[in-house]
């Protein structure tokens, strides 16, 4: 059976004292340094939950109302920002709906389109002009187009002026003049007088 220390003789008491006395003090250390006292208090609960320590069960209580209004205003701000983001996307429907004269379905297709091209931070007013220009049939080309063609003049056009720079300026000058023409009038399909509507 295990003594107590009423059944310790006095040089037990003494030799048990002074082998406590250092545990003592670092107890005592810590429960009177501000910055290990809660920590301290904390373990002591841990390890005896039923100990009654008013200054560390006060502030865990206050800790514990505090908590739950946080997660209450926690909750609160999230839906007002749910519904603000909820607002925020009708109006935009709502302005692109007008300004585009889109249907619902288009307006979903608006949208699959911003949620499907995730590198481009869209607009709802971008994504419209967007989806609006892709469902656009493109120009058809006119049946009457043709590649403008040139003819190249005569080597003897430019063989009169070989050798006389001043002579080949009048060929050149020429040669433009009769190429406008030929433009304006309407001889190169596409270009001038036949240009396509």
């Amino acid at each position: 059976m295990a003594k107590t220390l009423e059944d310790l003789t006095v040089d037990e008491l003494l030799a048990y004292a002074k082998s406590a006395q250092p545990a003592a003090e670092l107890v005592s250390a810590m429960a009177k340094d501000p910055a290990l006292r809660e920590a301290w208090q904390g373990l002591v609960k841990k390890a005896r939950p039923d100990l009654s320590i008013p200054e560390y069960d006060a502030k865990q209580s206050v800790r514990a109302e505090i908590a739950t209004e946080r997660e209450e205003r926690q909750k609160l701000e999230r839906a007002m920002m749910e519904r603000d983001a909820r607002d925020n996307v009708k109006e935009r429907r709502a302005s692109i709906k007008a300004k585009y004269k889109l249907s619902d379905a288009d307006v979903e297709g608006v949208e699959a389109l911003m949620v499907e091209d995730k590198e481009v931070n869209w607009t709802h007013d971008a994504a419209a002009r967007v989806y609006l220009a892709s469902r656009q049939s493109a120009t058809p080309t006119p049946a009457t187009f043709a590649p403008p063609t040139y003819d190249m003049p005569e080597k003897d056009v430019w063989g009169k002026g070989l050798g006389n720079k001043a002579a080949l300026d009048k060929i050149a000058m020429g040669q433009a003049f009769e190429a406008w023409n030929e433009i304006a009038s309407g001889k190169v399909p596409g270009l001038g007088a036949g240009k396509a509507n």
